[in-house]
């Protein structure tokens, strides 16, 4: 004979039923629902996002396995013999990666491939509110379309991203293949897979089973998404282009991005801006409604470290895999606050799609949870604080206890190739190396203040008084100093020279801030520590950042002060 027969337990192995198939195919399905909830950043997963594509997708892998089935049985066929369960799986898992390969790649450049264009659209990403998981957008790690934009002229090189990414895709798909083959055709489960015939609907029923994972039947509306009596706190964020001006100099970014409360008015380039920073208190519903105000650029804001569920036109509750949108629209966050006080603290708000580059070039913030019950007043001038933002406020708690908050967000805008800093001239501004490396002078900042040791060393330098004193306080006042992490993947070293020489004075240690991290250093008013009146040097302990602009001036009083609310 030329093969085991058919109904011996090794013959029925390799047999090429389709149930075989539907059970491999429905196993790495079952994967990319696993890397859904790795990958999604804490959103919730609702089958009529996802059920769609899941379905695209095993309309690829049933027939990709079932010609792995059968041509790994035209080979038995051809090359009898016992073979180990290991080196079964290994046949099949081969056999799948290799068609997988070129199916993913091709996948890739076919749905890569531009639509016709009007000057209109020129410039424009995909689209992630109206129709936000169409053909044009990639499902996870799956073998449909990268997250690529479309070519912008003939003979780039994006094809070969597109291939690329399409490849990359099938080899993280490819994990679990192995695993997956060898308990199907190890011989503790050929029982279950002999009795697997006629099984479509038990493995379809599986499948629909996984898609409801997390779901259930109706829209998420607010109520679902938020405490039953919970205080709904709403916010719509814009992202908009702006020359940011650093210093009293003139040097600044002249592609500059940034977000601000939807329909403020932004201040002139003579004006020196702040980052927005939001804030919100422990146990509130916080509805965050972001809109894209560039001209011909995608934007995205990403809640670092919150769990939320996303909404747009049209659709309500549904999971988007990437949230970059094209200029005019916009989606709505709903996010539960957690109420426990161990969630106090800033959470960094920022884009970073498109790696990174938006970010470093300012689009980022801060969201700030204030202790359950707090109120906000005005830093300056001991009035509520319009908004409930800015970087610097008054915060008073129910328990009657209060504080002054600041909010520090350190940036990075990159190497020196890519950092874009000029001078008032238009000149960029020179390109340092230090013993750490080369670096951009005034592309290391806090809160778009960035002065560079060169400047500073100038006979002409403007004096610190000349851009008034970043960081304000009185004496002998509670403070909540709060610094975040925004710009590129270089650590932060944040630290307060000269505050206290005091080992276990939080204030005066350096602190190492990770990307995407948040720190809060507190000082009680009954601090035992001395601290003088005077400007204190607020600065980065990470080589080459407080030479390349990272440093300012924190200024604390001993009496009262006009425009600035006393304790």
């Amino acid at each position: 004979m030329n093969g085991p027969p058919a109904n011996t337990p090794e013959g029925a192995c390799w047999k090429p039923r389709w149930e075989l198939a539907v059970l491999l195919s429905c196993g790495l399905l079952g994967w990319e629902l696993v890397l859904l909830e790795l990958l999604s950043g804490g959103f919730d997963v609702r089958a009529s996002t996802v059920g769609r594509l899941l379905a695209k997708d095993a309309a690829l892998l049933v027939p990709l396995w079932t010609l792995v089935v059968a041509g790994v049985r035209v080979y038995r066929h051809r090359h009898p013999g016992p073979l180990t369960d290991a080196r079964k799986a290994a046949l099949l898992s081969t056999s799948f990666l290799l068609l997988l390969l070129p199916v993913a790649a091709g996948r890739g450049i076919v749905q890569s491939r531009p639509a016709p264009s009007t000057p209109s659209d020129m410039g424009l990403a995909r689209p992630a509110t109206a129709d936000p998981l169409t053909d044009e957008s990639r499902f996870l790690c799956s073998v449909a379309s990268p997250d690529l934009s479309s070519p912008e002229e003939p003979g780039d090189d994006s094809l070969l991203d597109a291939a690329w990414a399409g490849i990359r895709d099938a080899m993280l798909l490819q994990v679990p293949v192995f695993p997956l083959t060898w308990l199907l055709v190890h011989h503790r489960s050929r029982f279950a897979l002999t009795r697997a015939r006629g099984s479509a609907t038990a493995s379809l029923l599986w499948l629909g089973a996984a898609c409801l994972w997390k779901s259930d039947e109706g829209p998420v509306l607010e109520a679902d998404v938020c405490p039953p009596g919970a205080p709904v706190r709403h916010y719509a964020v814009a992202a908009i282009a702006t020359d940011i001006r650093l210093n009293a100099e003139g040097d600044h970014i002249p592609r500059g991005l940034r977000y601000v409360l939807d329909g403020e008015r932004t201040e002139g380039p003579e004006v020196l801006p702040y980052p927005l920073v939001l804030r919100a208190n422990l146990g509130e519903c916080l509805r965050l409604r972001f809109t894209n105000r560039l001209d011909q650029e995608p934007a995205a804001l990403h809640i670092e470290g919150l769990r939320g569920t996303v909404s747009g036109p049209g659709r309500t509750g549904d999971f988007v895999p990437g949230t970059s949108l094209p200029p005019g629209q916009s989606l709505t966050y709903a996010l539960a606050l957690p109420d426990d006080p161990e969630a106090e603290g800033a959470y960094l708000l920022h884009d970073p799609e498109d790696g990174g580059e938006r970010e470093s070039r300012g689009l980022f913030g801060a969201l700030v949870l204030e202790p359950a019950g707090a109120r906000y007043r005005d830093a300056s001038e001991n009035g509520p604080l319009p908004g409930g933002q800015g970087w610097e406020a008054r915060i008073d708690t129910p328990s009657g206890s209060s504080f002054r908050e600041l909010v520090l967000i350190s940036h990075a805008m990159g190497p020196p190739e890519v950092a874009e800093v000029r001078s008032s001239r238009g000149e960029l501004l020179p390109e340092l190396d230090e013993m750490a490396g080369p670096f951009r002078a005034g592309s290391f900042g806090l809160n778009y203040r960035s002065h560079p040791q060169f400047e500073r060393d100038e006979p002409h330098a403007s004096p610190p008084e000349a851009e008034a004193p970043l960081l304000r306080s009185y004496r002998d006042e509670a403070i909540k100093l709060r610094v975040v992490h925004a710009g590129n993947a270089e650590p932060h070293i944040p630290h307060v020279h000269g505050w206290s020489e005091s080992s276990d004075e939080p204030l005066a240690q350096p602190h190492l801030l990770t990307p995407g991290g948040s720190l809060t250093l507190v000082l009680t008013e009954d601090s035992e520590e001395h601290r003088a009146a005077g400007d204190f040097v607020v600065h980065c302990h990470a080589p080459n950042h407080t030479s390349g602009g990272e440093r300012v001036i924190w200024r604390v009083f001993d009496r009262p002060q006009p425009h600035l609310t006393a304790p």
